[in-house]
């Protein structure tokens, strides 16, 4: 098994049999962080451990119940570099973006900016705004069929954008826009800038230490190789105090920390954005979350990175070898992320193929969606194009 030597610094043999120990002795090959990433084994242990000592509590238990929130906005801040009092823990993205959504000071009149095509977890918290009279404005995508990030920059550019609402990376074609040149632009005519992280966390490198970011939203179950159930939500520090949510928890308010004297109700809030996380949390999905955010940590996103752009070349190469297939995605190095996707004859049929010869792929958009991780080798992607050939001249 090649760990791409000279071009990456994973162990990729290593990491495999440590972490991901099934997909040697399975055989089967997984290429679909996009959708669901699996849990490394210290994230499984880690709950399956967790859930085991619910079984038999004690004070240690409950002990836990406040450390492990707190060790995971310790850890959610230093992978896109912010600070622990900037991170909110939640269950998935679409909880991030409907706080962005319900809390930003946006009035009747005032306009969002989204882009076509984008995944819907990041349009109907914007168009559920319209009933309240905000202004909920597409930018088209380009002949292509791509996010048209030019186009959207000269939209912003007239000024009267409130919010600009972007994924960070497309679901479907996997289209890795420029956060610096949108976050520019935004600051300059005074838009909020709201980012879905989900497809670019834990594969792209993004830090919001050098990029202003206001509220980047983001679930743990893709590339961050974590439960269902598990996510956080980011809020730049001097945007806490101006945000205004429509729903509350209980735990945000600092009346709430004296377990002890829990009714002596005060509406004064946390100084941090812990103050939006609404009630108790998912401790063993955060507790696994913990886990596999201190594999990704130990690795180097942008290790990861460097990884997958080897592994993925293979694909690149064959496919442009090729006269019967297209590609859907940017394959720049500056716009290429863990997704690469391309048209081909009967996309539905070919995914079966590749199912039934234990490879797991995604069919979106009409194109076959290929997801590349760190546990991801060479040979995997050859695999995958010897059972395509053999598919397309069937």
């Amino acid at each position: 098994m090649s760990d791409t030597a000279g071009t990456s610094s994973i162990d990729v043999r290593a990491l495999r049999r440590a972490e991901f120990p099934w997909a040697d002795e399975t055989g089967a090959v997984y290429l679909n962080c996009a959708s669901t990433g699996p849990l490394p084994e210290r994230a499984r242990r880690a709950i399956f451990e967790h859930l085991a000592r619910a079984c038999n509590p004690n004070h240690e238990f409950y002990e836990e119940h406040r450390e492990i929130p707190a060790q995971a906005r310790r850890r959610c801040a230093e992978l896109i570099g912010a600070l622990p009092d900037e991170i909110a823990l939640g269950f998935n993205t679409t909880y991030g973006l409907n706080l962005a959504a319900t809390a930003l000071p946006l009035e009747r009149g005032e306009r969002v900016l989204l882009l076509d095509g984008d995944f819907p977890a990041n349009v109907y918290p914007w168009l559920n705004l319209e009933r309240r009279g905000v202004q909920v404005e597409f930018v088209a995508c380009d002949e292509r069929g791509l996010p048209n990030q030019e186009a959207a920059l000269d939209r912003l550019a007239r000024g009267d954008v409130r919010v600009f609402s972007i994924s960070a990376v497309s679901f479907s074609n996997g289209y890795r826009l420029d956060l610096d040149a949108i976050s520019r632009e935004c600051q300059r005519h005074g838009t909020y800038l709201v980012v879905d992280g989900i497809q670019a966390l834990g594969v792209v490198p993004i830090d919001v230490s050098a990029t202003r970011i206001d509220i980047l939203a983001t679930g743990g179950q893709k590339w961050l190789l974590s439960p269902q159930g598990s996510g956080f939500a980011y809020v730049r520090r001097d945007l806490i105090d101006r945000l205004d949510p429509v729903a509350v928890g209980w735990l945000g308010f600092k009346a709430s920390q004296d377990y002890g004297d829990l009714c002596s109700y005060a509406l004064d809030p946390l100084e941090s954005a812990a103050r939006f996380e609404l009630g108790s949390l998912a401790f063993a999905s955060l507790h696994a979350l913990n886990h596999s955010l201190s594999l990704l940590l130990e690795l180097g996103v942008p290790s990861i990175e460097r990884h997958v752009r080897a592994v993925q070349q293979p694909l690149i190469d064959w496919v442009a070898a090729r006269g019967d297939l297209e590609w859907v995605s940017e394959l720049s190095h500056e716009r290429r992320s863990g997704i690469l996707a391309f048209r081909a004859p009967e996309p539905d049929r070919l995914g079966a193929r590749l199912r039934s010869a234990g490879l797991t792929v995604s069919i979106r958009q009409g194109a076959v969606r290929v997801s590349v991780h760190a546990f991801n080798c060479r040979e995997e992607i050859e695999k995958l194009i010897s059972v395509l050939e053999a598919a397309l001249e069937a």
